[in-house]
C-alpha cells in the first residue's frame, strides 16, 4: 500500500523502510509476501462485499473500466495474447477489471484472461454487482467500447438496471444528418436534449466538448504541418533530379495509369 510494485521490489524495498520494524515483521521473504496475498484473496469476495456496502447505494451509480498488463512467463493461467492498452505489442497478457463509486474509490477488482473482449468483462462486473452485491437498482457507467448495444440490449433485460456511455461516431453522424442534432444547439456550458426513434426509451445529452475541440484541432494542424514538410521535401528531391518518374508512371513519356480501378477513400 505504502510502495505498490512486485513482490520481489517490495522485499527490496522493505530494507530501506522502518516499516517492517514498526510493525514487528522486519525481513520477510519473497515466500512469505506471496503467501499474505494468498490470505488476503481468500477473503476477496469479503472485503468486497464490505466496500460495496460502504460505498455503493440501491438507484446509484457505479463506474467499471477494463485495463490491462504484460507479463513475462507463461505460468499464469490467464496469460493469452490480446488487445494491449499499453502499446506492449507482442506480449502476453492479463486484463483486469475495476469497479468504482462515483467518486473513483475501487470497490472490486476482477482478473480475465489476456484476451477477454470489453464486452465480456462487462457482463461478469454486471453479474457481481447484481448477485454478490445485491443491487439490482443501479446505473453502470462505461465508454462506448464497454457497454455497447448488444450489452444495452442485456441491460433492458434486468429490472432497474440503467447505463451511461458515449455513440460511437458513425451513430452521431447519422443524428447530424437525419436532422436530429442541430450545430445550433451545441454550448460550451450547457447539455441540451434530445430524443430519436432509433434510440427508443433513451435519453440523448449533447454538448461541445471544449478540451476535446482543441484537442482535434491540434492533431489535424500537425497532420497538415506534416503532410506540407513531407511535400516540400520531395519536391525538393524531384528539383534536385533525384526522383524521376519510371517508364510506367501515368506522369512519365508515354505512360499510362494501370488498368486495376483504385479503391475510393474517405477522409
Amino acid at each position: 500500500m505504502c510502495r505498490p510494485g512486485s513482490k520481489l521490489a517490495a522485499t527490496r524495498w522493505w530494507a530501506d523502510s522502518t516499516v517492517g520494524v514498526d510493525l514487528g515483521i522486519a525481513g520477510p521473504s519473497t515466500d512469505e509476501v506471496y503467501a499474505a496475498l494468498e490470505w488476503l484473496g481468500e477473503r476477496k469476495q469479503a472485503i468486497e462485499a464490505t466496500l460495496a456496502a460502504r460505498h455503493l447505494s440501491a438507484g446509484g451509480r457505479v463506474l467499471f473500466d477494463l485495463s490491462s498488463s504484460w507479463m513475462h512467463g507463461t505460468a499464469c493461467p490467464l496469460v493469452a495474447f490480446g488487445h494491449s492498452r499499453d502499446g506492449k505489442r507482442g506480449m502476453p497478457q492479463i486484463e483486469y477489471g475495476i469497479l468504482a463509486d462515483p467518486d473513483g474509490r475501487p470497490v472490486g477488482v476482477e482478473v480475465f484472461a489476456g484476451n477477454t473482449s470489453d464486452p465480456a468483462a462487462f457482463v461478469e462486473a454486471v453479474t457481481a454487482i447484481r448477485e454478490r452485491f445485491g443491487l439490482k437498482d443501479i446505473t453502470f457507467v462505461g465508454d462506448r467500447g464497454m457497454i455497447t448495444q448488444a450489452r444495452i440490449d442485456v441491460l433492458r433485460d434486468l429490472p432497474g438496471a440503467d447505463w451511461i456511455t458515449a455513440l460511437r461516431a458513425p451513430q452521431i453522424k447519422a443524428l447530424v444528418e437525419s436532422g436530429a442534432i442541430q450545430l445550433s444547439l451545441f454550448d460550451e456550458a450547457n447539455l441540451a436534449e434530445i430524443s430519436h426513434p432509433d434510440y427508443p426509451g433513451e435519453r440523448l445529452m449533447v454538448c461541445r466538448n471544449p478540451v476535446l475541440a482543441e484537442q482535434r484541432a491540434r492533431k489535424r494542424n500537425a497532420l497538415l504541418d506534416a503532410t506540407e514538410d513531407g511535400l516540400t521535401r520531395l519536391a525538393a528531391t524531384v528539383a534536385a533530379g533525384r526522383l524521376k518518374p519510371t517508364p510506367r508512371s501515368p506522369c512519365g513519356p508515354g505512360g499510362s495509369w494501370p488498368s486495376t480501378r483504385w479503391p475510393s477513400t474517405t477522409t
